[in-house]
């Protein structure tokens, strides 16, 4: 999965001239908490979210007097490049949504600015999009059964349990495998397109595998 096919590529941008009020104007109407600063022809130069605005206006806010209509004046005629981001964190087209993802995370931000090799606006990518596309490749809310299975970490185990499924003529519509919290072993989760599971349970643990099953865990 690659940030090129998951980003939107319609993108509200501003010019670095763009007043503050512009610009919370703009996050407001389109229901957005950040937008790029662009250059005309497209080059990234930052960008300003709203909470770069307030933290602007708030200093202002605590002289003594200072009113709704001299805030509306300072936001007015501040441009967004006195408070805007430069160092902006990126993606580009080649990443994949793994790399968006850990970007996102590392760098707590909500969204991030997908650039072409030439540093130009190519799209946006924001947290709620990589998250849809992980539920979907998940393929969580279609027609299907989870299974949770525990295998030794050893190569051929997860081919054992694809045949042992495949046995049964159904299809595995998306599987994640990571460690275990026991040493030497790791968890796999299969969905399978059936919501027939019992036979399968049943043949999974007949080969030996320990299946989890959340109505018999306990906890401390």
């Amino acid at each position: 999965m690659f940030v090129a096919r998951r980003m939107k590529k319609t993108i509200v941008t501003v010019p670095p001239s763009a007043s503050l009020l512009e610009a919370q104007g703009r996050m407001r109407g389109y229901n957005i908490r950040q937008v790029p600063v662009v250059s005309e022809d497209g080059t990234l130069l930052g960008i300003v979210s709203d909470r770069d605005i307030r933290a602007a206006v708030l200093p202002a806010g605590l002289v003594p007097g200072f009113t709704a209509e001299e805030a509306e004046k300072f936001m007015k005629s501040t441009p967004v490049e006195r408070v805007m981001t430069r160092k902006v964190i990126t993606a580009t087209l080649n990443d994949t949504l793994e790399d968006a993802i850990v970007l996102l995370h590392d760098f707590r931000v909500n969204a991030l600015p997908v650039v072409d090799a030439a540093g130009k606006i190519a799209g946006i990518i924001t947290r709620t999009d990589v998250l849809e596309a992980f539920i979907e490749a998940l393929g969580v809310g279609e027609v299907s059964s989870r299974l949770e299975v525990v295998v030794p970490d050893r190569p051929g185990t997860l081919a054992q349990l694809a045949a042992i499924i495949g046995s049964f003529h159904v299809n595995i519509t998306s599987v994640l495998t990571t460690r275990h919290v026991e040493e030497g072993k790791r968890a796999n989760f299969f969905r399978v397109a059936t919501l027939n599971i019992g036979p399968i349970r049943k043949a999974i643990e007949e080969g030996g595998f320990e299946i989890l099953d959340p109505t018999r865990l306990t906890f401390p």
